[in-house]
């Protein structure tokens, strides 16, 4: 889904000030995360089509999978908090945290990139 790359770009724009300084305000940033979280499961979601499971074990399998996903996502987000912490508490952390952003800007467009390209060939 070319939402999700858009979404990438999206955040690192945001956390480098850009929106303030391009359009004189900040978005609402709950609301980017609700609208960005349910693109993101929602493509997510219509991976799990891909998989041949067993109509007898559906429910089951969803479960187990979204499930999955969560506990995932709350292991991933401990790291990160963990990393971050130390991280912000570094002399360098503001210089490093914009080019962080800025690689994920490009990366989000490479990513837009791929997934437009991909679509276009497989019509």
């Amino acid at each position: 889904m070319v939402i999700i790359g858009l979404s990438v770009v999206y955040k690192a724009l945001d956390n480098l000030g850009t929106f303030q300084k391009w359009l004189g305000y900040q978005p609402n940033t709950k609301a980017a995360t609700l609208i960005f979280g349910l693109f993101h499961g929602t493509g997510l979601a219509s991976k799990i089509l891909e998989y041949q499971i067993a109509e007898d074990g559906l429910l089951a399998n969803l479960l187990a999978f979204n499930v999955g996903v969560e506990v995932g996502q709350l292991l991933a987000l401990f790291v990160i908090l963990i990393v971050m912490g130390y991280w912000r508490r570094s002399p360098n952390f503001m210089r490093q945290a914009s080019v962080a952003n800025i690689i994920m800007v490009g990366l989000g467009l490479l990513l837009t990139y791929q997934q437009i390209a991909g679509y276009i060939a497989s019509t």
